[in-house]
């Protein structure tokens, strides 16, 4: 199964990375909303994880990963509002200036 495991995770990651490069909601992904593919990518990869570990195991996998993300992740949507705001003539005061 370890063996099965680690040729589904190198599929997996082609896979991933064709989709990215190769289709223009990837290309979009890949561009614009970095962390969402990689949150993807983890995904996929600890659903290969759970055909090798035990479910408690997984979990807390899981959870370490979750939790280290929730900064880059903040990170990024809070980014992603300053843009739109930008874009909607919102600064950064919260004053509208169109």
């Amino acid at each position: 199964m370890v063996l099965f495991a680690v040729f589904l995770a190198l599929f997996w990651g082609v896979f991933w990375a064709v989709v990215l490069e190769y289709t223009p909601p990837g290309r979009f992904l890949a561009r614009k909303r970095t962390w969402i593919t990689v949150v993807i990518g983890v995904g996929g990869d600890l659903a290969i994880l759970a055909l090798v570990l035990e479910p408690q195991t997984l979990a807390l996998v899981a959870a370490i990963i979750a939790v280290s993300a929730v900064g880059v992740i903040a990170r990024s949507l809070g980014n992603e509002m300053q843009e739109w705001g930008e874009l909607m003539g919102v600064h950064s005061d919260g004053e509208d200036r169109q």
